[in-house]
């Protein structure tokens, strides 16, 4: 028993390197990362750098494509399937992790796009406002000109990238399930 459960678990956490027929440490190779940044990845723990996850997503695209030419049907044995269903819960929990992501980040992006254009129309009317809040508005804007606009799309890009490679991963799943059936 314990065996089976060591298997699954293992298949569980190598998922796109297994489903893309490489070990681990191959496939880091390929996306030039570190095998850390890849297991760290496959668990949901870390993204990866948007070169690597386009190249991913090439991979599982051709990957995809390659085995819809090939018509070999192979038998799938009942735990293989739960398998699949593990995998297909794991991956939706990472969707929504991601999505959930996604927002905090824009409405983080948008509270800085909003400060910086209150703070810039209240520094246009220094005449109007005591020296007191003119230094507070100053410390204000050399604070937001410090988070930078650009380091939140490059998240927000990373993020979209790795959903929808989860999309895919999910769709592959689902099909591998439905062709059990």
């Amino acid at each position: 028993m314990q065996s089976v459960a060591k298997k699954i678990k293992n298949k569980m956490k190598n998922n796109i390197s297994t489903s893309l027929g490489f070990k681990q440490q191959e496939l880091a190779q390929l996306l030039q990362v570190s095998r850390s940044q890849l297991s760290l990845y496959e668990l949901g723990k870390r993204s990866l750098p948007v070169h690597a996850m386009e190249k991913l997503t090439i991979m599982l695209t051709l990957a995809q494509k390659g085995k819809a030419k090939s018509k070999v049907k192979k038998n799938i044995s009942v735990k293989e399937q739960n398998i699949l269903k593990k995998l297909l819960l794991k991956n939706n929990h990472q969707q929504l992790l991601v999505e959930r992501k996604i927002k905090a980040l824009e409405k983080k992006q948008n509270a800085l796009v909003t400060s910086k254009k209150l703070i810039a129309h209240l520094l246009k009317n220094e005449g109007k406002i005591n020296k007191n809040e003119l230094v507070v508005l100053k410390s204000i804007e050399v604070k937001l000109k410090k988070q930078e606009i650009e380091k939140y799309n490059t998240a927000l890009l990373q993020l979209e990238i790795k959903k929808e490679v989860l999309v895919f991963e999910e769709k592959v799943l689902q099909k591998k399930l439905q062709s059990i059936n």
